[in-house]
């Protein structure tokens, strides 16, 4: 993919079950997921620049970890979190449209 980062602006939940050996897919918080007993990892990214990362607590119950999101040009955003909460990350965005972010693994 080349130009810039599609419109990611959004809450995604991983969806798993659709990922490939070398592509996450992510969908809209409100998509009819499958029951599931694995919980499912989240990315919210506000128009402002803040991120959400969705994590499993200890009990599995989602707990957000808060950064800052920006694009890098080309398909990739990288993400910068306090340091008690990780180094920072960068996403390759594959795709995004029709309610599916696919991202790199």
């Amino acid at each position: 993919m080349s130009g810039t980062v599609p419109d990611v602006v959004g809450v995604w939940l991983h969806s798993y079950e659709e990922d490939t050996e070398t592509t996450a897919v992510y969908r809209p918080r409100d998509h009819p997921f499958r029951p599931s007993r694995r919980p499912r990892r989240g990315l919210e990214f506000r128009a402002g620049g803040t991120f959400l990362e969705l994590r499993p607590g200890p009990d599995d119950r989602p707990r957000e970890v808060t950064g800052r999101w920006r694009s890098e040009g080309g398909d990739r955003i990288r993400v910068a979190f306090p340091e008690e909460d990780g180094a920072p990350i960068e996403i390759s965005v594959i795709s995004c449209a029709d309610g599916v972010l696919r991202i790199a693994k």
